[in-house]
């Protein structure tokens, strides 16, 4: 019988190893593995029994393929709802609508969580910029440095909290802006959240 070439073995189960994490744990079927590979029924399903015969795969026919430790691999997800902009710059009223759901790691979301899409540019200092997601846990109280979702007597905003002495501070991460624009003290103040993940699309 005509040897295996094994650099193909090693392509094979390391495509198979890379579909399980890139697809939330589930394997890929076959034809997936035949079209990556670019072979034919049976060749493939040589170098499929040879990775089954190494003990890198377990494969018991059509649809029981796969590896160990896949069960971990998999993620749960639960769903954020997306409630419209949140400014980041000037302090202003948006409406608040659900724009939209986006599948979440469940361990991301602890307690009642939601989605915001940022907007402006006073918190791009730690890389919240315009459009991104930010992932805000649900809250009416937040420690001394977290950034906030908060409705003040100018609106809704998003940024990095501060009580000192017992008085308010808003800090905007951007550092070009300079007096109010940088820090600001409310007089009404209502935390709405904390923020706790960006979701951002890189181009």
């Amino acid at each position: 019988m005509k040897l295996l070439n094994e650099e193909k073995l090693h392509k094979m189960a390391e495509f198979i190893n890379r579909y399980i994490i890139e697809h939330n744990g589930e394997s890929p079927k076959f034809k997936d593995i035949l079209t990556y590979m670019d072979m034919t029924n049976s060749v493939g399903y040589r170098y499929l029994m040879t990775l089954k015969e190494r003990g890198v795969i377990s494969y018991k026919g059509k649809g029981t393929l796969s590896v160990k430790g896949q069960d971990e691999m998999k993620v749960a997800f639960t769903r954020a709802p997306i409630l419209g902009a949140i400014p980041c710059g000037s302090e202003e009223d948006e409406e608040e609508y659900v724009e939209g759901y986006v599948a979440i790691p469940s361990e991301w979301a602890k307690g009642e969580c939601y989605l915001l899409r940022a907007s402006g540019d006073s918190m791009v200092d730690v890389g919240i910029e315009s459009g991104d997601l930010v992932l805000i846990k649900k809250t009416s109280q937040a420690s001394s440095g977290k950034i906030v979702v908060c409705l003040t007597e100018k609106g809704s905003t998003l940024k990095r909290y501060y009580k000192e002495n017992g008085r308010v501070r808003l800090h905007a991460e951007n550092s070009t802006y300079e007096g109010e624009r940088r820090d600001f003290y409310p007089t009404k103040l209502t935390i709405q959240g904390v923020a706790i993940k960006v979701i951002k699309d890189l181009l």
